[in-house]
């Protein structure tokens, strides 16, 4: 009775283990993510997902596990019931904050090419119209950097030195800083993606739910970059105009 009583208890435990499959997307482009790492904190077990963004791995009811991704933030879901028994995608959201722009600058490797390179560079056009200024010998005498070593006063008048210049278009150190400048001015635009466009307001205005509302958001491809960008106006005409294109696409598919 007693060895009984103990295999009833382990058909009992494995009866609620389950090789469980899933799928995670970019909560916001709704495009799946390969290679995110799924973590089973109750079994110390790792998964990964496939270029479709599917995985499986082996669970039990309320065991926790971590879904994560570089860039992404991290996702921590206890399996409950209706996890367990059913079947739920899972959504990770960007953590990283998006620039306005990013300017690619090629610097050639060799000394002798970066000189040339140094030589050859066109100035922007407000260099030209201080070049154009006439001072006379005494204000020439007198032009100096001001302490901060950034700023040239010419005769009265306050312009960036070619030196800045420079130093803001090939020093490491200054793109860092503009860029980490850049990324504040972005940071509540960001943050706002979620409530500008979400399956909710998807599925107002095209009426569709469950796996096809899914299969619509992945085939809008929209970027967090456009996203950003576009007023909450610009997101629903360009979601009306994509659902009429997707409505097309699918009647052309069942024909062929």
């Amino acid at each position: 009775m007693f060895i009984l009583g103990i295999l009833g208890c382990l058909m009992a435990v494995q009866a609620q283990q389950k090789k469980y499959a899933a799928r995670v997307f970019d909560g916001i482009t709704y495009q799946p993510l390969s290679g995110a790492s799924i973590y089973n904190v109750s079994t110390k077990k790792f998964a990964f997902t496939d270029k479709n963004g599917r995985f499986e791995i082996d669970l039990s009811l309320n065991d926790t596990l971590i879904i994560s991704k570089s860039t992404y933030r991290q996702l921590v879901t206890v399996i409950d019931q209706k996890l367990f028994y059913g079947f739920e995608d899972f959504f990770l959201y960007y953590k990283a904050t998006m620039l306005k722009e990013v300017t690619i600058i090629g610097i050639n490797p060799s000394y002798e090419g970066f000189k040339k390179d140094i030589v050859t560079l066109k100035l922007p056009d407000y260099y030209k119209r201080a070049e154009d200024v006439h001072l006379s010998e005494m204000q020439k005498a007198n032009a100096a950097y001001q302490s901060s070593g950034n700023i040239l006063s010419l005769g009265g008048k306050v312009t960036l030195s070619p030196i800045s210049f420079l130093y803001d278009k090939y020093n490491k150190h200054a793109k860092i800083n503009r860029l980490y400048n850049e990324m504040l001015s972005y940071g509540d635009e960001v943050e706002r993606i979620q409530q500008k466009y979400n399956r909710e307001l998807v599925s107002e205005l095209t009426g569709l739910e469950g796996e096809e509302l899914l299969n619509f958001m992945m085939y809008c491809r929209f970027s967090y970059y456009d996203l950003v960008r576009w007023s909450d106006e610009q997101i629903r005409e360009k979601i009306r105009s994509n659902y009429f294109n997707y409505q097309y696409d699918k009647i052309v598919d069942e024909q062929e």
